[in-house]
């Protein structure tokens, strides 16, 4: 198998079935295109959540949406936000740039969210955590974790 990681994340996407991107749509009370009672152009969060939960597929609301991010589905004005903050604070050192943990605490501080909401609004670097075929590595890591 190649990346199973990747596999999923392309899977999820394609369950959702749709993208979504604030500068199109702004169904929030008061956005630009609300209206009472018109209903948004995409699944919420939860809705879809709930469709998979259906399906056998239980994921928490910050993992799937981490995963959308990931597979290009989700995009906010937060997210674009962090994303490029991240990418000019996480160039190579002798660039001017820092490691992760420092590049996030920044963000943190100058967005004037938590370190776990700038977490949240990345997509993953290596891999979807908690797959349900899970590599031998992850196995491993599992058994060493449990003897802790």
């Amino acid at each position: 198998m190649k990346d199973p990681s990747r596999e999923y994340i392309d899977f999820i996407c394609r369950l959702y079935g749709d993208s979504y991107d604030d500068r199109e749509e702004d169904s929030a009370p008061g956005g630009l295109d609300w209206k009472p009672g018109k209903k948004a152009q995409h699944k919420s969060l939860g809705a879809f959540r709930k469709e998979l939960e259906e399906q056998g597929i239980k994921l928490s609301t910050s993992k799937l949406l981490k995963i959308l991010i990931t597979g290009g589905c989700w995009s906010t004005e937060r997210t674009r936000e962090v994303g490029e903050l991240y990418e000019s604070l996480t160039t190579p050192v002798a660039d001017g740039g820092e490691g992760v943990e420092k590049a996030v605490a920044r963000i943190a501080e100058k967005l004037e969210i938590s370190e776990t909401m700038v977490y949240m609004s990345l997509p993953y670097e290596r891999t979807v955590y908690d797959l349900e075929n899970k590599t031998s590595n992850a196995k491993r890591c599992d058994r060493w974790r449990s003897r802790k």
